[in-house]
């Protein structure tokens, strides 16, 4: 295993937003050295950041989300058999990125939480839960980073007046400040409601008719496996989920990493080619991450 290091401050020239929040540029911090590190593995750049989408379930709606109108909840659950089978293939890999539970539902209301967390815990995996907060107690607080958990990150939509909230709600849980991330999300629409905004790979309704040429880094660095262990392609097409390339149920994850359609989108994206559906629609940076991996492959 070889693990190559880079440095690099293009991030701040490569912004063009017009809002870049306080919050959003922390956040980009906090995981650039996780994420950014190349390990290779049998000649090739491990993943060094996976999504894990848990459920399809979430009890918001918001506007700049595909679930604010018509995408449905589902009462489906990433079963534990499954994260422990994701945990066990990363140690043998000696992964040392990120582990991070998002996806299209929210994180809180997945069956058995803890117990999926402790799977990677039990491995010494770095493991973080992106959540609105909603359903957050001090008990569930203690009990996520007792078996694991490295990192709980809120974005809150409602309001400046949340932040007081989960700073009182995180200091009775005892949980140092380093260990979790207040995200700012209630501005409006014309300040991209505090996000780096995108179409989610044209699954928001909305059509380009002349899609930028640019690099877009996503299947370099990173691995989104859905709640019953597919791999897509990346995050801003886990609503659509146009292409899969295998499941881990039936390939391991490295396997899968290697497989020659996403060799495939990887070429073409490094150089800007955006022709093939899903990234056709999508408008998506894509290059705020990834750019080492992109350079070893």
């Amino acid at each position: 295993m070889e693990k190559i290091n880079h440095n690099s401050n293009w991030l701040q020239n490569e912004f063009t937003k017009r809002t870049i929040t306080k919050a959003i540029l922390n956040n980009i911090k906090r995981k650039r050295s996780h994420i950014d590190d190349v390990v290779k593995v049998e000649g090739i750049p491990l993943f060094s950041w996976i999504e894990l989408n848990v459920n399809e379930l979430c009890n918001r709606k918001c506007i700049f989300c595909p679930r604010g109108e018509n995408y449905p909840n589902k009462n489906v659950h990433m079963d534990i058999e499954l994260a422990e089978l994701i945990a066990k293939q990363l140690e043998t890999l000696g992964f040392t990125g990120t582990v991070n539970i998002s996806g299209t539902g929210e994180a809180l209301l997945t069956k058995n939480l803890v117990e999926l967390v402790k799977k990677f815990g039990e491995k010494n995996i770095l493991i973080e839960i992106v959540t609105n907060g909603d359903n957050l107690k001090p008990k569930l607080v203690k009990d996520l980073y007792t078996v694991g958990l490295t990192q709980l990150v809120v974005s809150m939509y409602d309001g400046p007046e949340q932040r007081e909230y989960f700073l009182d709600l995180f200091n009775k849980s005892e949980i140092s400040k380093d260990l979790f991330t207040l995200r700012d999300r209630w501005y409006d629409e014309d300040e991209d409601y505090g996000l780096i905004y995108t179409n989610r790979a044209g699954s928001l309704g909305k059509t380009l008719s002349s899609p930028e040429k640019r690099a877009c880094y996503y299947p370099h660095y990173a691995l989104y496996i859905d709640w019953n262990g597919d791999i897509l392609l990346c995050c801003q097409d886990m609503y659509n989920r146009t292409e899969i390339f295998g499941n881990v149920k039936d390939r391991p994850l490295f396997e899968i990493w290697k497989d020659q359609r996403l060799m495939e989108f990887r070429k073409k994206l490094k150089v800007g080619d955006r022709s093939a559906s899903p990234c056709n629609n999508c408008n998506a940076n894509g290059m705020v991450f990834g750019k080492n991996h992109a350079e070893t492959w």
